[in-house]
């Protein structure tokens, strides 16, 4: 009996050592837990930079791409003399010219349309029909004045001169360039001069 006695009072010191030993190794493991998780966020904010970094690889990758295309491009045009970039600008003004011819014949025709076929006497009086004023000055005539209203548009300024007249004639002229001397004829086509 003794010796169960001594075993019990020997159980009881163990019992409650494993019980301070559990909650020790419980704290410890809640310890790492929570240290786990905090790494875990670490990771994951990792990640987040890592694919960001591989969105701002691409970025730069395209704008470097770009900027040789454009260094390209810039040392092609510096090759070229001065005769030629001239030239260039001139056909530039040329194909602006006819397609801004192409649009008053447009507007001519809407106008045209809703008045029994009678092409208007003037641009002016069709600048409903017109988008912007613009389109009436050709980009290469020098006494021309950039406007965006139609109230500040001096109308002797206007760079085409207008035929008025009925729409039975396709091949009659409605407009001109007084620059390039293109023609706009009735029927909305532009013979380039």
């Amino acid at each position: 009996m003794r010796r169960q006695i001594q075993e019990l009072e020997a159980n009881r010191v163990t019992i409650p050592v494993a019980a301070g030993a559990d909650t020790l190794e419980l704290a410890r493991l809640r310890n790492e837990v929570s240290q786990l998780r905090i790494q875990s966020g670490e990771v994951a904010a990792l990640r987040a930079q890592v694919a960001e970094a591989a969105q701002l690889r691409g970025q730069l990758a395209k704008a470097t791409r770009d900027l040789a295309f454009t260094e390209n491009a810039l040392a092609d045009t510096t090759k070229l003399s001065s005769d030629e970039l001239q030239q260039l600008k001139e056909e530039a003004h040329s194909v602006a010219c006819v397609n801004n011819l192409k649009q008053i014949g447009l507007a001519a025709w809407r106008w045209a349309k809703d008045h029994g076929n009678v092409f208007p006497s003037d641009f002016v009086t069709m600048k409903q029909e017109l988008t912007t004023p613009k389109i009436l000055l050709c980009p290469a005539d020098p006494a021309a004045i950039p406007v965006t209203e139609w109230s500040q548009l001096n109308p002797s300024l206007i760079s085409y001169r207008m035929n008025p007249g009925g729409i039975s004639d396709p091949a009659a002229p409605l407009a001109t360039c007084s620059i390039h001397e293109h023609s706009l004829l009735t029927d909305g086509s532009v013979h380039r001069q």
